[in-house]
């Protein structure tokens, strides 16, 4: 078995021409580095392999049980690796020339960092301001998870959170870097235990994060990297998403803070900005009534 420096993981589902179009971005801007590319199928009924092999013959692929996660498809995709590094990326990316190699040579040089991401822009080269965060705790739930985060949107923990303070054009430090697009260790990856697959989707990176910072390891993201990331933000989300998403989030503050903390972060999370309005408003109405009677 060959050894390589970067196992590229890619976990597809349903969207088959932005996973052709990531994998043709990654043969035309191929890393310097030894590399392989593993596909792995998390769809339920149609399976791409014949075209995808017929594609791009360089690529593994295996199909997994079928949609398990977000985790445990990458998961699956690392079991397969033979990679020092792992780079974690989703199919509606494009690799731009020498994005992975920065990212490698990045770890390399800096043993004390077990995860290096970069940049995410969009397709005309602007940088998504919203990448990576510090660590989610309760406080910065309740708060930047919540209604108060609407009312308030300025407000000095939710810029905190999401990192408002650093320069997008510089290296920073951070508690979990955007899972659309990181490199990690291997072997840290698998001290670790992997993605968390009671995870289906969602706050997987802050809960990979806090794994990793546990180790004594730090997180970084260089604007130095740039891909590409055709991110669906302002769409609204279906109500099977919508679900999924308090799962997680509430997975994520039981098994990190406990019972109580998590429940008080859904208390809010779940309480929006209109019931907030209103019950401000019985409020006014009723020291008013007070006042008149």
């Amino acid at each position: 078995m060959s050894k390589v420096k970067v196992s590229i993981i890619i976990v597809y589902y349903k969207d088959k021409e932005a996973l052709f179009n990531c994998l043709k971005s990654i043969k035309e801007n191929r890393p310097k580095v030894s590399f392989e590319v593993i596909v792995v199928d998390n769809d339920e009924v149609k399976r791409i392999e014949k075209e995808a092999k017929k594609q791009f013959n360089w690529i593994k692929y295996v199909k997994s049980p079928g949609n398990i996660g977000y985790g445990a498809g990458n998961n699956l995709g690392s079991s397969l690796a033979n990679g020092d590094f792992l780079m974690i990326l989703n199919p509606d990316t494009l690799i731009k020339p020498g994005s992975i190699d920065t990212l490698v040579d990045f770890l390399v040089k800096n043993k004390d960092v077990a995860v290096v991401a970069p940049n995410l822009i969009d397709k005309k080269g602007k940088i998504f301001t919203q990448l990576g965060s510090r660590e989610l705790t309760p406080v910065r739930g309740v708060v930047a998870l919540s209604f108060l985060n609407k009312v308030f949107p300025h407000n000095k923990i939710s810029r905190d959170y999401r990192l408002k303070d650093l320069p997008l054009d510089q290296k920073r430090e951070v508690d979990a870097v955007p899972g659309s697009a990181f490199l990690i260790r291997k072997d840290v990856f698998e001290r670790i235990g992997g993605f968390d697959e009671n995870i289906f989707l969602f706050f997987e990176e802050s809960d990979l994060g806090r794994r990793i910072k546990k180790l004594g390891y730090k997180l970084y993201i260089i604007p130095e990297s740039e891909v590409v990331h055709f991110w669906s933000g302002g769409k609204k989300d279906p109500p099977y998403i919508k679900k999924i998403f308090k799962k997680s989030r509430f997975y994520y503050f039981k098994k990190h803070f406990g019972l109580a903390p998590a429940l008080l972060v859904e208390v809010f999370a779940r309480f929006s900005k209109w019931h907030f309005l209103f019950l401000l408003l019985i409020l006014i109405v009723f020291l008013l009534l007070r006042r008149i009677f």
